[in-house]
């Protein structure tokens, strides 16, 4: 079997979101969001499907993989790991979220050929299930407190077994203690309207300084948040262990990092508690399961990132099955609502958890005819400001 030719397929899909900067009235969620799909098409008639959802990269992401085809024409498809590897020993610059996002797609739709060649899952080729299901949370928005408990209990009731906010997002200034008790009022009410057996996650978005992050987490303690996501900017490993160190709630981050060698400095300090790299810039599947791999001896736990859509979804699953020190995995429920549009595939979500795909491959099809003419537009750039105009996000 050998590959006969490379397609990207680009497009937008609704949000169903429109939230705004309550200080300045800008748009904080894009109303739709852009997929970058990967089809590698080979002889024998099998078609394999990735996914490098890059968000505001989706065109270099989608660069990339158009340069590199000249690098999979002709090639047989199996084995996966040494062509994923060649591509990159072509190239001197290494890592980073462009070339990181460009292999994931590739990793994953090599490994969709292989396991539809020998009509197994692709958790069958890396070792088998370690779980049949996985555990699952979505996001609301903290803006308003009314509207994060219903959108909250909306969340719970279609089956998930936790919610995920953004705390401190209404700051004006580096050390905005209205902020934090915005954040405590929400996080209270969540706990008080959703009860003791349902998850509450926190993502700070790494834009918080240091001291605000440990301030809200001192405040939000008593309502036993499962953990605080990125609250130190990427970059500073002593900010992050100091952080984890003085909080009470456990610490998460890793969706901007990408290569294990990114997450090796953490993984040694052990500055965090639970890491999240994000199948479609991880450098795929593959790479998932290597930075799981690592952190398990260091006995941290895996909560993988997931802003991407069905083909990611699929690729998350496939590595949570067979990752031992697997925690818990992130959608949004707001694209996986429409995810029967454009692919075919056989989840569901009950009692906190969606199954894990039994059918070939990664489990799912693509419904090609549906989605060649839909249309794209780039993610618009965030204006996040304080009071004052200084940038305060990401």
């Amino acid at each position: 079997m050998k590959i006969t030719n490379l397609y990207t397929h680009k497009f937008s899909v609704p949000t169903g979101q429109e939230i705004r900067d309550p200080a300045t009235g800008e748009l904080l969620c894009s109303t739709s969001k852009p997929w970058l799909f990967l089809e590698l098409e080979t002889d024998a008639g099998i078609r394999g499907w990735g996914e490098g959802t890059g968000e505001w990269l989706t065109e270099p992401v989608e660069a990339a993989l158009l340069s590199w085809k000249e690098l999979l024409i002709g090639r047989d498809p199996m084995p996966v790991v040494a062509i994923c590897e060649d591509i990159q020993d072509r190239v001197p610059w290494k890592g980073g979220p462009v070339f990181g996002s460009a292999i994931s797609a590739i990793n994953s739709a090599l490994y969709d050929i292989a396991g539809k060649a020998w009509g197994v899952p692709v958790h069958t080729i890396l070792g088998g299930c370690r779980r049949d299901r996985v555990r699952v949370y979505s996001g609301i928005s903290l803006y308003n407190v009314e509207a994060a408990v219903d959108g909250a209990l909306a969340i719970r009731d279609r089956g998930y077994a936790g919610v995920k906010g953004n705390p401190l997002e209404t700051r004006t200034w580096p050390m905005d203690d209205d902020a934090v008790q915005h954040t405590t009022r929400c996080v209270r009410a969540l706990r008080e309207a959703l009860g003791d057996d349902f998850d509450l996650l926190l993502d700070a978005h790494g834009s918080p300084t240091p001291e605000l992050s440990l301030a809200c987490a001192r405040a939000i303690a008593p309502f036993r948040p499962l953990f605080l996501e990125e609250p130190v900017k990427v970059g500073s490993v002593a900010a992050l262990l100091e952080v984890s160190r003085k909080s009470e709630v456990p610490i998460a981050t890793g969706e901007k990092l990408f290569h294990l060698r990114d997450f090796l400095p953490l993984i040694e300090a052990r500055a965090c508690a639970y890491l999240q790299p994000d199948v479609c810039h991880s450098f795929g599947i593959t790479g998932l399961l290597e930075i799981g791999l690592a952190a398990r001896e260091a006995q941290m736990l895996m909560a993988p990132h997931n802003a991407g859509g069905p083909l990611a979804l699929a690729a998350s699953l496939t590595a949570d099955a067979v990752t031992p020190n697997f925690l818990i995995q992130e959608m949004g429920d707001a694209w996986y609502q429409r995810f029967g549009e454009y692919v075919e595939h056989d989840w569901s979500i009950a009692d906190g958890y969606i199954n894990v795909s039994e059918g070939p491959g990664l489990g799912i099809t693509v419904k090609k005819q549906d989605i060649v003419d839909l249309p794209y537009e780039p993610m618009p750039y965030r204006q996040y400001r304080h009071a004052d105009g200084s940038w305060k996000g990401w």
